[in-house]
């Protein structure tokens, strides 16, 4: 029988580690002594190497989450490179805004095999690594997207809230492996692609700041250490669990 002793590090995949909340939570945990690799669609360019140094001291691979084969290449390249995995963190994605009265087959398809088939598909690759770790630990993001209702963004939500339906069900699956499977659920975070909403006038950030509690965005800093303590042996009795990060949005009935 494996030891239930939990690890203090090990070797890391984050999925759209590269830039925004990815990045920082490769950070983090590169901190607190992991080994990290990075996937992505779009790598760093010689500008973002040269703009944060960080980036250098991750091993960075190509993949599309939305695609098996790259995938399962991806995961492979890991494996080869550092000996083995123990953590996957589920970080890509992205959003694009249409009423449900408009939505086109290619949107919510496309936000599905991205979100929820991504999900599904970097932990069934990372699964046979995670048992051989004995000690594995995964960490998915949702989003408070998922479980609040705002127009134009209905495939974005129902995928975000699938990710935690996916989260429980995997935690009971892998638990007898010695694998935790957790989510975070960001609020709204000062990042580049909220940053450009607001520039493009796509959201307006007084309306956004009235629903949230603590009245200012949360930082990637703040999502990524929630990860940082969801992948530690400080929750080492947690599985199948969201946590939600959001500066009070949710439980927020002040209005």
């Amino acid at each position: 029988m494996a030891s239930t002793a939990p690890q203090n590090s090990g070797i890391v995949l984050i999925t759209g580690g590269v830039r925004g909340i990815g990045l920082e939570t490769a950070s983090v945990l590169h901190q607190a002594g992991w080994k990290v690799a990075v996937g992505d669609l779009q790598l760093s360019t010689d500008d973002e190497l040269r703009e944060d140094p960080r980036l250098n001291q991750f091993f960075r691979v190509h993949m599309d989450v939305a695609e098996s084969t790259s995938v399962q290449e991806a995961v492979k390249a890991v494996v080869k490179e550092f000996g083995g995995l123990s953590g996957l963190v589920n970080a890509a994605g992205y959003n694009k805004h249409q009423s449900v009265a408009e939505l086109e087959d290619s949107t919510f398809q496309n936000l599905f095999e991205v979100h929820l088939g991504g999900v599904l598909r970097c932990m069934r690759a990372a699964f046979p690594a995670l048992c051989d770790s004995e000690h594995g630990v995964v960490v998915n993001f949702s989003s408070i997207g998922g479980r609040r209702g705002r127009p134009n963004r209905a495939p974005y939500a129902a995928a975000k809230a699938g990710i935690e339906a996916i989260t429980r069900t995997t935690a009971i699956e892998w638990a007898p492996k010695n694998i935790r499977v957790n989510a975070v659920v960001p609020g709204v975070i000062n990042t580049r692609l909220v940053q450009q909403n607001i520039a493009t006038g796509r959201v307006a950030a007084n309306s956004l700041l009235r629903g949230i509690p603590m009245r200012r965005f949360g930082e990637p800093s703040e999502v990524a250490n929630v990860v940082g303590f969801l992948m530690s042996p400080q929750s080492s009795y947690m599985t199948g669990q969201s946590l939600v990060v959001d500066g009070g949005a949710i439980i927020n009935g002040d209005w």
